[in-house]
């Protein structure tokens, strides 16, 4: 079987074969052995020369990656290019062997002390990209890598894009994706990024996205409305002080103008925690930012707020967060060299121009702002909020199934169209592909403004089917989606 593997591995110069780290519908990861330096790479390779905007995206997400690559708690590319054999498109990435906050947070909680620490860390990270006029788009614990110096680093910019450009809704994952951009009120911002790296610190420290925590959805659209209509309580999260509470809640405020309005005022809130929880004050490590704030210099023992010591900053074994120590500890412009990087695939769904992942399994959900699946009786009344974004008028309209979805095949193109009995302003299409008739909870789909997709299927192939639900502009879908199939011409 290895032999196999191996054989259908793509040929990328200087480099052997090791094994497969992961695979998506867009690209996969192997890992490599780099001749000419004997290191270990991880190289992810798109799946097929679909189009040249296939090929775009890959050259985009180099060019980012180049960008902010020296930063250490960003990832870092070692190179780029196209296979000799199939023309491929590749990245050759650092490869560290300690996995994503995914898996950390599967197996346990993190301590407030660990995630005050890591959310420093990756808000330097973040100020630094939206500095450079880039927004990530899709900030969320398996995004979130362990070096293998066990340093984060913030990882897969395959979806970013400038702040200038950012008016499609690509890419956010449901747990972690803000009210805004699943509602398509946006298509990501530096607010935006900050809700997800939020909502990422608070699953960190409850063991689970904060509205699953809380609330216990059945399927991602009903998660989906819940991010977009409740609010989540104060004081959730068992043995959370109640001044990282509020930091969390505030940065995922359901108006992005009420968040902080910089990852750097995020990152000095956190600070602030640090002090008052006597801990030590991690470094805020970005362009043009001083390490500490200027209302609270390195701290010294003994002078925490609430009379606990707090030790002065001390950095880990790793080679550059040791620079970056000497650097604040001596007062100059931070320097940042080199660092690691995990990467695992993006398992996209199949492509799309506007696309916001969701479950089009909807479960019925009331409009009276209760919910039976609120954790320990919490999540009603005022604490979960009014359904703001659903008038008195519509609150109880089903949305209706797309009707007429039919699907004609072209060679490996396949293309669905449908019709909206009911349309109204605003709505959009949540498509997804299945298999055997169902797609499960948690499927990742993708939504699109016109009633029509195009997909390009594997060759061999006999058919493809999708399902689409309708989605109204308030994030309320239709009950039950449509489903069709078409045979695919071989």
């Amino acid at each position: 079987m290895r032999e196999e593997r191996a054989a259908m591995a793509p040929t990328i110069p200087d480099c052997d074969f090791i094994r497969e780290l992961g695979t998506g519908s867009t690209a996969d990861v192997y890992l490599y052995r780099q001749h000419s330096l004997n290191r270990e790479v991880a190289v992810k390779v798109g799946k097929s020369r679909q189009d040249r905007s296939f090929d775009e995206t890959f050259e985009k997400e180099a060019k980012i990656m180049a960008q902010l690559s020296a930063h250490p708690y960003i990832v870092s590319i070692y190179g780029s290019g196209l296979t000799p054999q199939t023309g491929l498109p590749y990245l050759v990435l650092e490869y560290a062997p300690h996995g994503s906050y995914k898996e950390i947070m599967r197996s346990r909680r993190l301590s407030v002390a660990e995630v005050l620490d890591l959310g420093v860390k990756l808000t330097g990270a973040l100020q630094t990209a939206h500095r450079h006029g880039i927004i990530h788009r899709d900030i969320k614990p398996a995004n979130i890598l362990l070096t293998s110096a066990n340093q984060p680093a913030l990882s897969d910019f395959g979806i970013s894009t400038s702040i200038y450009e950012a008016k499609s809704r690509t890419g956010f994952s449901v747990p972690w994706a803000p009210p805004e951009v699943l509602t398509g009120k946006g298509g990501g911002t530096e607010t935006s990024d900050i809700y997800s790296l939020a909502a990422s610190l608070y699953g960190l420290l409850a063991g689970e996205s904060p509205f699953e925590y809380v609330f216990h959805p059945h399927t991602q659209s009903e998660l989906a409305l819940n991010i977009v209509s409740d609010s989540l309580p104060k004081n959730a999260i068992p043995d959370v002080p109640k001044e990282v509470d509020q930091i969390l809640l505030k940065a995922m405020g359901k108006d992005p103008d009420a968040r902080y309005l910089s990852a750097q005022q995020l990152g000095r809130a956190l600070q602030q925690a640090q002090e008052d929880c006597g801990l030590n004050v991690t470094p805020f490590v970005a362009e043009g930012c001083d390490p500490f704030s200027a209302h609270h210099p390195m701290p010294q023992p003994g002078k925490g707020r609430f009379g606990a010591r707090v030790a002065t900053p001390q950095r880990k074994r790793s080679k550059k967060p040791l620079i970056i120590a000497v650097a604040a500890l001596a007062a100059v412009a931070i320097i940042v060299a080199t660092f690691a990087f995990v990467v695992l695939p993006r398992m996209d769904s199949k492509k799309s121009d506007e696309r916001t992942k969701i479950d089009t399994m909807q479960t019925p959900h009331s409009g009276d702002g209760s919910s039976e699946n609120a954790k320990n009786g919490k999540g009603n009344g005022q604490d979960r909020g009014q359904k703001d974004d659903i008038t008195s008028e519509n609150a109880g309209a089903a949305v209706p199934q797309a009707t007429n979805l039919m699907g004609t095949a072209d060679g490996q193109n396949v293309t669905f169209t449908w019709n909206n009995p009911a349309p109204k302003p605003g709505d959009t299409y949540a498509w997804a592909e299945v298999e055997d008739g169902s797609a499960a909870p948690g499927t990742q789909t993708s939504i699109v403004k016109e009633p029509k997709v195009t997909l390009n299927v594997a060759s061999g192939k006999p058919q493809t089917c999708i399902q689409v639900s309708i989605v109204r502009a308030d994030g309320r879908m239709s009950a039950s989606p449509a489903m069709a199939c078409a045979v695919t011409k071989q």
